[in-house]
């Protein structure tokens, strides 16, 4: 659950595209939020964490640029090794 004195962080949910490079990032627990376009193999469910600033990242991967495109989009898809994503 989101702690209110704590508005910097939010419970966020890691997606993978079956078993390839590319990940996702949603507040909707279910991904449904996820473009499918460019993955067949369907979003699959990795884990949950806090996403916010100070808050440990369970990919290497910096929060700022998820933090962005969850604002803009409401998700945030990268390959990994890349540092494109949907913010940009």
């Amino acid at each position: 659950m989101d702690d209110p004195l704590d508005d910097d962080a939010r419970t966020a949910f890691l997606f993978q595209c079956g078993e390839s490079p590319w990940f996702a990032i949603s507040l909707d627990k279910s991904g449904a939020n996820i473009p499918s376009v460019n993955c067949a193999e369907g979003w699959h469910y990795r884990a949950t964490f806090r996403l916010g600033i100070h808050e440990v990242m369970p990919v290497a991967i910096e929060p700022e640029p998820i933090l962005r495109g969850i604002q803009a989009n409401g998700y945030f898809v990268w390959r990994m090794g890349s540092i494109f994503g949907t913010s940009q």
